[in-house]
């Protein structure tokens, strides 16, 4: 076939896919043919609409249909690919790997017209079903129509493995569990860090665990407390598990070190301010639900009554900060989730409160979209709480304020803050007063010193096994030993 006519199908493909995609995208159309063919098994029309939702990720990050089945590479499909942040275009640079996505709410659509409410269906519930209820009846069907499903997809689009970022998704299941029945390699690209030995959240998740058996080959995960927490609780083998570090931090840690060997700093036209947004009623400050029985962390379930103190006095200060100095930028970054619910209503009323009018001060912008990495490198002081970011944003050299006031300092939820062992290498204020105060002197002197700065490198490396940014290699070369070496592995071409 000549170039000319193998790019005129392209093109028709193109159009073709294009079309169906909107067409389908009628939720009234797309109730109503789904139904049909879930009824009437139409495995192999299912398989092919299932492909017109899968989509190949570039390294640049774009989407692009695919056009052929490209067997000279190791395909990897991501299910629920937007939980990746970033994961997926780093693997989709290695030479070989083709890397295809399919988002969740296509990944359940047909399991949406088999399960009655796949949304709130439990892990327990889909694990611990026994014969006569309901819901052991709707697995099986749904394990026997994904398996009839699969097995024509794959032929399609010729998959070599399928990753997720956690066990935990009820909508993933039915795919992996098929995927590995199938003999399609399984594997978890894990994404909890935040754990240490000896505190509530070490206990948890590894109680969680010890509930399930991994029915995968294999996981990877940043740090050795993550996969002890696999391996103490049996649920799975260690060499099941590989220890590499963290995909999202390859491009980033390179940065920061180049910037340290050229001894520089980013010279920058305007001072920034960036919060890494919290809601007030996250766990760390107390649930709001009935305790287990026979919990053994009793102070989980006393709510710290200031909460909500906290939290307005943090989003006041910045508020008031950011109408006193028009010359500075104040960004808040929230995770998209956090822009719904009760803390986020709770933060708009905080600002209405005092007056404070975010459309009329040109300094003061919301960003859940932002890039954290590029936030983190364009700012003069961070300030976050119980999240990756903290360290993140710590080994920039940058000041990181935790707004741990005294008084939450002081009470019993405070055992469960990830960071009370290290606040030596963060600043942290006692009051709001002190806060205000804090931010400004600060961004007059945006950077720590090297003792404190190669601590914080070792903190760093306690969570994510790597201050090199070499992390994306050993994925390749997991991966790759995983899925097989039954094929040649050639950059892949359409």
């Amino acid at each position: 076939m000549s170039k000319k006519n193998d790019k005129k199908i392209k093109h028709l493909f193109k159009a073709l896919y294009v079309s169906c995609r909107s067409f389908l995208g009628s939720k009234k159309i797309l109730k109503k043919l789904i139904s049909h063919i879930v009824n009437n098994q139409y495995y192999y029309i299912a398989a092919l609409i299932l492909r017109i939702f899968i989509t190949e990720r570039l390294a640049s990050g774009k989407n692009r249909a695919i056009y052929s089945k490209s067997v000279n590479c190791i395909t990897i499909l991501a299910l629920d690919c937007d939980r990746y942040r970033g994961d997926l275009e780093l693997l989709a640079s290695v030479p070989g790997f083709r890397i295809l996505t399919i988002r969740q709410r296509w990944q359940v659509l047909f399991l949406g017209r088999i399960y009655s409410d796949i949304y709130n269906l439990s892990l327990d519930d889909y694990f611990c079903a026994v014969p006569g209820n309901m819901i052991y009846g709707e697995v099986l069907l749904a394990k026997k129509f994904m398996q009839e499903v699969l097995a024509r997809l794959f032929k399609i689009i010729n998959v070599d493995c399928i990753t997720t970022v956690n066990y935990r998704y009820i909508e993933d299941l039915d795919w992996t569990i098929t995927a590995e029945k199938l003999g399609i390699p399984y594997i978890i690209l894990y994404r909890e860090c935040l754990l240490q030995k000896g505190t509530r959240f070490y206990d948890e998740v590894t109680d969680r665990h010890a509930k399930y058996n991994f029915h995968g080959s294999h996981i990877i995960v940043h740090n050795d407390t993550c996969k002890d927490t696999f391996i103490n609780s049996a649920y799975c083998k260690e060499e099941n598990i590989s220890v590499i570090g963290a995909l999202r931090m390859d491009k980033y840690l390179r940065t920061l070190n180049e910037r340290n060997e050229k001894n520089s700093r980013t010279k920058r036209k305007r001072k920034k301010f960036v919060l890494f947004y919290f809601p007030y009623n996250m766990s760390l400050f107390g649930k709001d639900s009935e305790m287990p029985k026979d919990y053994k962390y009793k102070y989980v379930f006393s709510v710290w009554p200031e909460r909500k103190i906290l939290f307005r006095d943090i989003h006041v200060v910045i508020a008031e900060l950011a109408v006193e100095y028009p010359e500075i930028d104040f960004v808040i970054k929230p995770k998209d989730i956090m822009m719904r619910g009760d803390s986020w209503l709770f933060y708009n009323e905080v600002l209405k409160g005092i007056g404070f009018n975010q459309d009329k001060v040109n300094n003061y912008s919301i960003e859940p979209y932002a890039d954290v990495h590029e936030l983190i490198l364009s700012s003069n002081v961070i300030c976050g709480l119980q999240s990756s970011t903290v360290i993140e944003s710590a080994i920039s050299g940058l000041p990181v304020i935790l707004p741990v006031f005294k008084n939450y300092r002081e009470s019993e939820n405070y055992k469960d803050f990830a960071w009370s062992k290290y606040l030596d290498l963060f600043n942290v204020p006692n009051n709001k007063t002190h806060l205000k105060e804090m931010i400004i002197e600060l961004m007059d002197s945006p950077f720590v010193g090297d003792d404190v700065l190669n601590k914080r490198r070792i903190l760093f490396k306690k969570f994510f096994n790597d201050v090199n940014g070499e992390s994306l290699n050993k994925y390749a070369k997991v991966i790759t030993e995983v899925a097989g070496d039954r094929k040649k592995y050639n950059t892949p071409t359409n």
